[in-house]
């Protein structure tokens, strides 16, 4: 099955972002693979496009995207199992993130995933979560390189099973 970028968008949407340069995945096969095992043995680890770092880290870059509005930071950080309300901070302009810094799990769920735990519905936790800036206009970078590292770390970590959470 292909992906349709644009199908569930307004035409006129749609039509104006076709003239920029993007990546089109419409002739592209979904990138599906079974998995291996049943989801109470995966270790599962959450993705998120809501731009969150540890307060020790380097922000992502925002004001980069205030001098250009079509980019966005295609870059991720990652976030230990163990991150507190005090230590996570969100960079992203393109949604309110005052009620995550309230309580990160309304958008970054690992309260969630603490309870699927004690619950045997899943097998265990990755010790490290990963986070990257969802507005992606020109999605190149994030598609061609920022994507495949970030694979390649959570195979790395030994994760069965992504939770990707959206900002």
């Amino acid at each position: 099955m292909s992906v349709n970028s644009f199908k569930f968008m307004s035409r006129t949407l749609a039509e104006s972002l076709q003239r920029w340069p993007y990546v089109d995945t419409s002739g592209e096969e979904i990138p599906w693979k079974p998995l291996a095992k049943p989801v109470a043995d995966c270790k599962v680890a959450l993705v998120s496009s809501g731009g969150f770092y540890r307060a020790v880290d380097e922000p992502f870059n925002l004001d980069r995207e205030r001098s250009e509005p079509l980019w966005g930071d295609p870059s991720f950080r990652e976030l230990p199992r163990s991150i507190t309300q005090e230590e996570i901070r969100a960079a992203h302009l393109h949604y309110e993130s005052s009620h995550a810094m309230r309580d990160f799990n309304c958008m970054f769920p690992l309260g969630a995933l603490e309870e699927l735990l004690a619950q045997g519905r899943i097998g265990s936790i990755s010790e490290t979560h990963l986070s990257f800036m969802g507005y992606q206009p020109k999605p190149r970078v994030l598609m061609q390189e920022t994507a495949p590292r970030m694979a390649e770390r959570l195979r790395g970590l030994g994760v069965d099973l992504v939770l990707l959470s959206s900002g």
